[in-house]
């Protein structure tokens, strides 16, 4: 015959198990929660690095830098995937390499991209003319 304890599971060895599961649970959803995270942020970035590849580029293509020398800093905004980025452009910023003059046929160009009150990306370049400066 069969002892009493060897019956059956009891009641607190069911609690316990759900105890133990829930706390397994719970480590495995604090994981996924956090690579989320990570994920979005990381896809923002990326966003953002591309937006100001795309910026840059229209600038180089400009060719001339006469009419970009001296302007005042251009705030745009753009929406990828539902995101709005704030892009602030600006042209010679002051704290610009002294070594980097702008002129007619040079440009010192800061792109910097946002999304709400946290800076993404930022990106300084500075543009010649073929054959000048």
């Amino acid at each position: 015959m069969r002892s009493e304890a060897t019956r059956g599971i009891t009641i607190v060895e069911v609690l316990i198990a759900m105890l133990v599961l829930g706390i397994a649970m719970g480590a495995i959803m604090g994981g996924l929660l956090s690579n989320t995270s990570v994920n979005s942020r990381v896809g923002q970035k990326a966003e953002a690095i591309r937006i100001t590849e795309e910026k840059l580029e229209g600038y180089r293509q400009l060719g001339s830098y006469a009419a970009l020398n001296g302007a005042a800093p251009l705030t745009q905004t753009v929406t990828r995937s539902g995101l709005p980025y704030t892009v602030v452009t600006t042209f010679c910023p002051t704290d610009k390499p002294s070594t980097m003059a702008c002129s007619n046929t040079a440009i010192y160009i800061r792109v910097e991209v946002t999304n709400g009150n946290t800076t993404l990306y930022k990106a300084d370049t500075y543009y010649t003319q073929f054959g000048q400066e």
